[in-house]
């Protein structure tokens, strides 16, 4: 056989198809993956079915407590051997839950305004395995897609290891879909021929195209749905649980959160510390004033002001602590009673020492005679 027959004998790849070729066309399928489970795949370049899923996605999608997220998979047209021109965006596939949507791309006028929106506006995250081409893909199309909003696998799970020269190989959906969901995928790209890779204009998909199609793109939702039950309690951010810091780190808002409350409380304590000294102050202050005062019992009291003119000498004597010996007590009434110039002990009973005293209207001080 020469070249020319073989060359003939092979299936040539599809042209892009011009617009009035563009007829719609909507399929659903159902294709069985691991374990036995079915998923329900819609097969559409539709506008208006493919706006119909996609709002279903998005309802799924904020209902989702968990599993906040969506499978995202792109397929190319062939590439040019002389590398004259580049391969753009032919098919695009989604999955959440058991379901798949495949958006046959280049069967339709290009604007997709319901997927556009869906991948760029809305705020929902996709987990895709190596997006560095499909990034590029879907730039072409004028399709950008927040790199806070796009999870590549790739970056953060790696099942091979390191190369001969040190460097951390990336791995395939099919080893991390072996490793992570199930044995069975050790064949998924084996099952697939490599030239089939060239077909992905053909209109319609073959069965075997559109099943690989399907399976790539729930594999990466059911990759990311074994990676995230793990990385959500063990991996991510303890505080916010946020996807894009890795590594348990606390992320940014988070860590500042942490020092706030941490500098809180150091002033608290500083303040309960100045607030336990202030007490003690008082407390020591309190029990200052009231313990009784030391005194020396060898030493004469004297009465409180204004108490000796309501008690006699006697009274108070026996009220005080003053020494009651027979000889003070003679002494005092010979100065009181007699009126002796003999000098007293008693420093509050002592008159004018040199002279006579004078005539006194205190009754205390008066011989009983004069009564």
């Amino acid at each position: 056989m020469d070249a020319s027959s073989s060359s003939s004998s092979v299936p040539q790849p599809l042209l892009p198809p011009p617009p009035s070729a563009m007829q719609p066309f909507t399929q659903i399928r159902t294709f069985t993956v691991h374990g036995g489970k079915e998923i329900d795949v819609v097969y559409t370049n539709e506008e208006e079915t493919m706006s119909k899923y996609l709002k279903m996605y998005a309802q799924w999608y904020a209902e989702e407590e968990e599993n906040k997220f969506v499978g995202l998979d792109l397929e190319y047209t062939p590439e040019d051997p002389n590398h004259e021109e580049d391969n753009y965006l032919a098919v695009v596939q989604l999955s959440m839950r058991n379901h798949v949507l495949v958006c046959h791309y280049s069967w339709t006028n290009g604007e997709c305004p319901a997927l556009r929106s869906f991948l760029q506006n809305q705020g929902i995250v996709f987990c895709t395995v190596d997006k560095r081409a499909d990034f590029i893909k879907l730039y072409y199309e004028k399709i950008i897609i927040p790199r806070e909003n796009w999870i590549d696998i790739q970056e953060f799970v790696n099942v091979k290891g390191l190369n001969e020269r040190g460097n951390l190989m990336r791995d395939g959906m099919a080893s991390l879909a072996t490793s992570i969901i199930d044995e069975s995928y050790s064949q998924m790209k084996n099952k697939f021929p490599p030239e089939r890779h060239d077909y992905w204009e053909e209109r319609p998909l073959s069965d075997l195209n559109l099943e690989y199609a399907a399976k790539d793109a729930y594999v990466s939702y059911q990759l990311y749905v074994k990676i995230w039950f793990f990385l959500r309690y063990l991996v991510f951010c303890p505080g916010c649980k946020k996807e894009d810091k890795l590594r348990g780190h606390l992320c940014d808002k988070c860590n500042k959160a942490e020092i706030e409350v941490e500098r809180a409380q150091k002033n608290a304590a500083a303040e309960i510390a100045r607030l336990n000294a202030e007490l003690a102050s008082v407390q020591a202050e309190l029990a200052s004033l009231k313990a009784p005062a030391s005194s020396d019992n060898t030493q004469q009291t004297s009465p409180p002001h204004g108490k000796r003119r309501k008690m006699n000498d006697e009274q108070w004597l026996e009220s005080s602590d003053a020494p009651k010996s027979s000889d003070y007590w003679q002494n005092l009434r010979k100065k009181s009673w007699t009126g002796d110039e003999q000098k007293s002990d008693d420093p509050w009973t002592t008159e004018m020492s040199d002279q006579q005293s004078p005539k006194s209207d205190n009754p205390w001080l008066t011989k009983p005679g004069n009564y």
